[in-house]
Order: C-alpha cells, then structure tokens, then sequence
C-alpha cells in the first residue's frame, strides 16, 4: 500500500489587492521565515515549506497533527494578510528523496485536493478546508464551518485577539500587539465568550489529532 499524506497549502487570500509595498514586505516576510518554519516543524515534514505565486505556502507532512498549529502561526506572524488552509490526504508520485526535497518540488493527489481544498475555502469564506479524508472530510468540513463562521461573526479587533490568543507565541511577545490596553482583556474574553470558543479548538484540534494516515 503506497505511504499516505498530508499536503497544506496556505494562501493569502487577495494578496494581490495589497498596496505594492505591503504586499512586497508580506513576500519578504514570507522568504525570511522559510528556514524557521522548516527547523521547527522538521520532525512532521515529509517535505519542506516553499513558496508558490510569491504569498503563498505548502509543505508536505506526515500527519495532520500540527495542522492547527502551522495554521494559527502562519495566521499570526503574517497578519498583513487573511489565510485560508487547505489539507488533502492522498499519495505522492514524487520521491521524497529522504526529505530533502521541498514541497512545490513533489507531485501527487494529496497536493491536488489540497488544492481543490483552497479553492473551495475561498469560495465558501472558510479558513480551513479538508479535502481526501474519507469518512471524516464532513466532520472535519462541518467543524471548520463553524470555526469561520465564529470568526467572521467577531469585529477586526475580536479575530485578531483570538489569533492572537490561538497562537503559540514567542515568550515575552507583548500584548500591546493586540491594540488593547491590559485593563481591557478580561472584557474582551467575556464579550467573545472565550471559555466556550477554547472548548470548540479542543474539538477541533481532537480531530486534527486523530491517524488519518
């Protein structure tokens, strides 16, 4: 039976209506990451983060297990942009050459339903997309329904708190990041519920965790 696995794909979702240098700073941005993301997801890539179409990131991994992570650190550190993630589960028909190959490098159905996955994340206003999962691409599509829906329902300042909240932070990263003064946290939670929406990621990330491959 042939190896199966995840590919990502994450897209910028109308990068290209950034003013010119805005988007020319999310590029460079993207570019000088790359060594970053592939050192601390090294241990679940089968293939190494790349860049395609200049804003947009792949990489091919193992399992779904750190879906949600890569997703809510991509989301965090590049905010100039909204993301949408794709994942599709299938085969490769490129050797992987022991890993050292990088994602835009291999071929295979997992990319194309992962790619089938963003377009339809883009067309349904989803942030996630799950696409070759069998039984549990509508759990999985349900679950992620909910999750856009909850976040497209917050005011700018709400999504970009629960970005914030989501993301595994570098220690000593401020909360002056938020655009919120420390009094007012607490409010915030209450105002988006916060208790109940970290119930659903557990759900969420419970899915993602399971053995899809």
């Amino acid at each position: 039976m042939s190896k199966v696995y995840i590919a990502l794909i994450a897209d910028a979702v109308r990068s290209r209506a950034l003013p010119p240098a805005r988007r020319a700073r999310l590029q460079a941005e993207l570019r000088r990451a790359l060594s970053e993301l592939n050192r601390t997801y090294r241990h679940d890539l089968a293939a190494a983060f790349g860049i395609t179409q200049g804003d947009e990131l792949q990489c091919l991994l193992v399992s779904t297990k750190r879906v949600w992570d890569i997703a809510h650190a991509i989301r965090y550190r590049f905010a100039e942009a909204d993301w949408v993630v794709g994942c599709g589960r299938g085969t490769v028909t490129t050797s992987l050459a022991a890993g050292k190959l990088s994602a835009p490098e291999v071929d295979g159905p997992c990319f194309h339903e992962a790619r089938a996955a963003v377009e339809a994340a883009k067309r349904d206003r989803m942030l996630f997309a799950f696409r070759g999962f069998g039984d549990a691409e509508p759990t999985l599509n349900a679950v992620a329904s909910y999750y856009a829906a909850l976040y497209w329902s917050w005011t700018r300042r709400q999504r970009g708190a629960a970005t914030y909240w989501r993301s595994a932070r570098p220690p000593g990263d401020p909360v002056a990041r938020l655009n919120v003064v420390p009094s007012a946290i607490s409010h915030l939670r209450r105002r988006m519920a916060w208790p109940l929406v970290e119930q659903g990621d557990k759900m969420f990330r419970a899915l993602l965790e399971a053995d899809f491959t």
